[in-house]
C-alpha cells in the first residue's frame, strides 16, 4: 500500500507567506519610527546631560570651559571634555546617537552660529548641537525675537533629520509646540 506523504500544499505555503508580508508591511515601518525617536531621544538627554555640566562650570568660574577653543565637532580628549570631566560629568558623550559628533560652541564663538549677534553672547553662553540622523545642518537660523520659532512637531520619519540645538540650557531647536508660543519638550 503506498504510503500518503503530509505536507503543505503550494497555496497554503503563498498563503501564509501573503500572510507574513502584509504583517512585516504594517511593523516594519512602525518600529523603524520607534528606533529613531528612541535615538533623538537618547540624543536630547545626552545635550541636557552636557549642558548641566556646563552650567556647573559656569556657576564655580564665570565662563564656560575651554572658552574660544571649542567651537566645532567635539573630539575625543581635547581640552573641553578634559575640563567637563573633571569636576562636573563622569563621561562627556562626544557623538549623538545617530554616530555624529556633537557640535559645541562656547563662549564668543556662540556668534558665529546663523541669527546670533556679538552683542547677544559673552563668556559664559554656549551652544550644543546635534544635526539629526544625517549629521548635516537643517539650514536653522536663530531668530532672537522668536525663541519658540525653531520649536517642530514629529509627524514624520523626515523631522529627525532635523537640528537639536541647545542655547545656555533651553532649547531653541527641538521637538515641541512649533511656532511661536511656549514649547512643550518631550
Amino acid at each position: 500500500m503506498p504510503k500518503k506523504n503530509h505536507g503543505f500544499t503550494l497555496i497554503e505555503l503563498l498563503v501564509v507567506v501573503a500572510i507574513i508580508g502584509i504583517l512585516a508591511a504594517f511593523i516594519v515601518p512602525q518600529v523603524a519610527t520607534k528606533i529613531q525617536d528612541g535615538k533623538q531621544k537618547a540624543t536630547m538627554t545626552d545635550i541636557k546631560t552636557i549642558a548641566t555640566a556646563i552650567l556647573s562650570h559656569i556657576m564655580e568660574n564665570d565662563e564656560a570651559p575651554a572658552v574660544g577653543i571649542q567651537e566645532g565637532p567635539l573630539t575625543p580628549g581635547n581640552e573641553f571634555i578634559d575640563i567637563i570631566t573633571r569636576k562636573h560629568l563622569q563621561d562627556c558623550p562626544v557623538t549623538d546617537r545617530w554616530g555624529n559628533p556633537y557640535i559645541i560652541y562656547t563662549g564668543t564663538s556662540v556668534a558665529t552660529f546663523p541669527g546670533f549677534r556679538p552683542d547677544m553672547v559673552d563668556k559664559g553662553d554656549f551652544l550644543i548641537i546635534s544635526y539629526g540622523r544625517f549629521g548635516e545642518s537643517d539650514g536653522f537660523t536663530f531668530d532672537p525675537s522668536d525663541r519658540q520659532a525653531g520649536m517642530y512637531l514629529v509627524d514624520t520619519k523626515a523631522e529627525y533629520e532635523n537640528d537639536l540645538i541647545n542655547w545656555n540650557g533651553s532649547w531653541i531647536r527641538a521637538p515641541g509646540a512649533g511656532g511661536s508660543g511656549s514649547a512643550k519638550i518631550r
